[in-house]
């Protein structure tokens, strides 16, 4: 539960790196600087792009409660191998917890919303047009087939596509037509935006 729930407050500050600051937290807009947290590079898999230093604003955000937490890792315990269960996100002002999944979710699931909903904050579920598995796969593919032009890529936090981070000299003044200049296609939604290749820390 532990590393869940570690991967789930990352979620949290993901929220506020990509613009989401209220119950309207599921429209994602391009990562200005980060990924989308809860996805977690596995060894050998795409990297990801390296997060912008916190803004100071973002250490006087509420915090996430126990009762937020308790909702995560309930989902996270019951349906975390599930290749249907997407993203969850948690809004800026704490008031809102969205759990995705793609396709019909299970009757257990809404019932574990609704009868979250309405105390200190709300719970609501919602679809995904694509498997998040199946976004982050494509995601890996993407790096691997355009390596030095595509840096990262990562699965969007709402499910409707791939983002992606595009070298700047390669991506000129318009990122979007530099896919088609580029090659770069995908039989999922796509999401470019100029981004310098990730800077490697340093061990010690």
């Amino acid at each position: 539960m532990g590393t869940a729930r570690s991967a789930l407050l990352l979620a949290a500050v993901a929220v506020a790196l990509t613009g989401c600051g209220s119950a309207d937290a599921g429209e994602d807009a391009p990562p200005s600087g980060g990924p989308l947290v809860l996805m977690t590079p596995e060894p050998g898999g795409p990297p990801l792009p390296e997060p912008e230093p916190f803004p100071e604003e973002m250490l006087e955000l509420p915090l996430v409660t126990s009762e937020m937490h308790a909702v995560l890792d309930e989902v996270q315990a019951r349906w975390g191998d599930h290749h249907d269960l997407g993203q969850s996100e948690i809004s800026l002002d704490r008031t809102l917890i969205i759990l995705r999944w793609h396709g019909t979710p299970p009757p257990e699931l809404t019932a574990l919303a609704r009868s979250r909903d309405g105390d200190t904050f709300d719970v609501r579920v919602d679809e995904t047009p694509f498997r998040n598995s199946e976004l982050a796969e494509e995601a890996g593919r993407l790096v691997r087939e355009h390596s030095g032009v595509v840096h990262s890529a990562w699965p969007r936090t709402s499910g409707d596509g791939v983002g992606l981070g595009v070298d700047p000299s390669a991506a000129g003044d318009d990122v979007v037509a530099a896919l088609d200049r580029l090659g770069i296609t995908s039989r999922f939604p796509l999401f470019p935006e100029a981004m310098s290749p990730p800077v490697a820390i340093s061990a010690g």
